[in-house]
């Protein structure tokens, strides 16, 4: 078997390793379709940190059909020859590139311009938007748009193509799919006539292209439902797909509607999702197989290599580091910025209609703007607090050549992270508080703990700067009968404080934090236990990521979780609550624990202090406003940045 840092040859094709960048999607597109200064600064960092091929994002072969808000797409030579500057530059690190070329289909948004979106049939696309099933005498100008954008994609100096036909999604995956796939004619019923219109796209890229242009199709492995294609199914397509020109598979898997949580794992997915898949199908196909899906660590990334699949593509690993493939290669496993698979930063973002970063590195599409570039003159850098907003920091000091030195009063480093690690299917967490520890470490900033910050000892440092990065209290709601010096709250439980084995317990607040309380109470129970969840808004889970919380809340249906929406907790006593839901009040008898999830309060009168002592003085994360992970590590980027 082949190594992760060999080369690999697909149809004319030559890679230098084995690794591919994964098309995302993150939002970066100019309207006209073409690669803007953020774009080509982001897929440059990734080519210059050694990356094999990239895949870009979707790019549409209907300039007038858009996938997203912006899409990729030829727009006639000017944009051709725009292309051509974009690939030249990416070739001068020795990485090939490629578009994944798609006809969005169902998923387009011009059903916002008053076109209706087409599908093979007729059904609800993933905005609720029904599409119109494509007519016999459209689909002769949709196959020459596949093989019109295919020849531009090589007039531009591109090294091949991807096709875009996994999930049940945009149109050759909705061909592709009995569960979208309803037609009656030679397009539909069998699994050779919902594969006729993707070997007629071949057909045509390779008439138009030559049959050395490679060609890699994107497919889901199995679509992991009783209704989709099996992996036996495909099995059957791959030597006719071979043969109508097909020179490499990326093994996907999953459906777009049903289960987006296996296109894009987070936390409690396994890693390698599609492996199984991706081995069977290397069974039969004459060509390279290529895996996706949680591929975010570099020696997994060399071992499948070595032992599985023939390639594979990395996407929020490369989000989270761009220099993973070099550290990799070089043995600097240790200085790899770790993706935890959290979905925040990325499909977080992005389900927001904003720009996706990173929680990790938030210079995921700012790397012009937060570029740790050398600092003008060296400063001593005073952080207070050990979370990761305030580890972030004093990384960040250091990289930029700052004498940072971090004071933290508790007995280790990681804030909120400790907690955030502890319930069911979150352990992947702990790898930021152990990578930013062996980075201040490596970087010789200076840590104190179990020191607490006052303004004497501050005084004592002679700092030029102090970031204040001292974190959040939780936050108790204003409840009659409610003892805020013995109320339990979801952090006292999740440490451990007190333990709960079992009983008739109260969880009061039903964002993410809440939920993981019900989790772990289940997970952890020794007795018989029920679990009353209550939240004053119609849904619950408001502010997690939906890859996150469709596998949660599937979870939660099979425990003994009861979830109470659009219900105020009223008052409360040490073995009852009254509740008002929906203007109708409800009394729940015989609690054992009550545990409290609502949020958190800013710890920041040591900032205030700080202010009028010190001239240089700045507050991030929790401290400044309760945030997520994300919004933390990026104030404080934004913070250095400016030093």
């Amino acid at each position: 078997m082949a190594g992760l840092f060999e080369e690999l040859r697909i149809g004319s094709m030559t890679l230098k390793n084995r690794t591919f960048m994964a098309p995302m999607s993150l939002g970066y597109e100019s309207q006209d379709g073409c690669v803007n200064q953020a774009m080509q600064d982001y897929w440059e960092a990734r080519a210059k940190g050694g990356v094999g091929c990239i895949i870009l994002d979707a790019l549409s072969v209907d300039p007038a059909v858009p996938y997203l808000g912006n899409t990729l797409c030829f727009r006639g030579e000017e944009s051709v020859a725009a292309y051509t500057r974009f690939t030249q530059a990416i070739h001068a690190y020795g990485c090939k590139v490629v578009p994944q070329i798609t006809h969005p289909g169902p998923e387009s948004i011009s059903s916002f311009f008053g076109v209706t979106p087409v599908a093979s049939s007729s059904y609800l696309n993933s905005m609720g938007q029904k599409t119109r099933a494509l007519t016999l005498e459209e689909i002769p100008g949709i196959i020459q748009a596949y093989a019109r954008t295919a020849l531009q994609a090589k007039q531009a100096g591109f090294d091949g193509i991807e096709l875009h036909c996994a999930h049940a999604y945009m149109l050759l995956g909705s061909f592709l799919s009995p569960m979208r796939n309803k037609r009656t004619d030679r397009y539909g019923g069998s699994l050779e006539n919902r594969a006729r219109l993707l070997y007629e796209v071949l057909d045509a890229i390779k008439a138009s292209c030559g049959r050395d242009f490679p060609v890699i199709l994107r497919i889901s492995g199995s679509e992991r439902d009783p209704q989709g294609n099996t992996v036996e199914d495909i099995r059957y397509l791959v030597p006719n797909l071979i043969a109508h020109g097909v020179d490499a598979f990326e093994i996907s898997g999953g459906t777009q509607y049903e289960r987006c949580n296996k296109i894009i794992p987070c936390n409690g997915e396994p890693v390698a999702v599609n492996l199984a898949e991706a081995r069977a199908i290397r069974e039969v196909s004459t060509v390279p197989v290529i895996l996706v899906g949680k591929i975010n660590d570099a020696r997994l990334a060399m071992r499948l290599v070595e032992q599985d699949v023939d390639a594979v593509v990395l996407g929020r690993a490369l989000l989270s580091d761009p220099e993973f493939v070099n550290k990799a290669r070089e043995g600097r496993f240790e200085e790899i910025a770790p993706c935890a698979a959290c979905g925040i930063g990325c499909i977080g973002e992005q389900t927001r209609r904003r720009k996706a970063t990173c929680v990790i590195n938030p210079a995921a599409g700012r790397e012009r703007e937060l570029a740790m570039t050398p600092c003008a003159q060296k400063k001593k850098v005073l952080v207070i607090g050990g979370g990761i907003g305030g580890m972030a920091a004093a990384r960040y000091a250091a990289l930029r050549g700052h004498e940072a030195v971090l004071l933290e009063r508790g007995q280790r480093l990681g804030g909120q992270l400790n907690i955030a690690c502890v319930p069911p299917h979150k352990q992947e967490v702990s790898k930021w508080v152990v990578f930013l520890q062996n980075e201040l470490q490596r970087l010789g900033v200076t840590v104190h703990l179990e020191c607490w910050a006052d303004l004497q000892t501050v005084e004592q440092y002679h700092p030029d700067v102090v970031i204040v990065a001292t974190g959040a209290v939780p936050q108790l709601p204003p409840v009659e009968g409610l003892d805020p010096e013995k109320a339990l709250t979801a952090e006292r439980v999740l440490t451990n404080e007190v333990a709960i084995a079992g009983g008739n317990v109260l969880v009061v607040g039903g964002g993410m934090v809440g939920l993981e309380v019900c989790e772990y109470l289940v997970h952890n129970q020794r007795g018989p236990l029920q679990v009353t969840l209550v939240e004053m808004t119609p849904k619950v889970g408001g502010d997690m990521v939906v890859n996150n919380y469709v596998p949660a809340m599937k979870r939660l249906a099979a425990m003994p979780v009861t979830l109470l929406t659009n219900c105020k907790l009223c008052s409360v006593d040490p073995d009852w609550a009254q509740l008002d839901c929906g203007g109708q009040p409800r009394k729940l008898e015989g609690l054992t624990h009550i545990v409290y999830a609502c949020g958190y309060r800013a710890d920041n009168a040591l900032y205030q202090q700080l202010q009028e002592a010190f001239p240089e003085v700045y507050c991030i994360g929790d401290a400044s406003s309760p945030r997520n992970a994300l919004e933390a590590v990026r104030g404080a980027c934004e913070t250095v940045v400016r030093l």
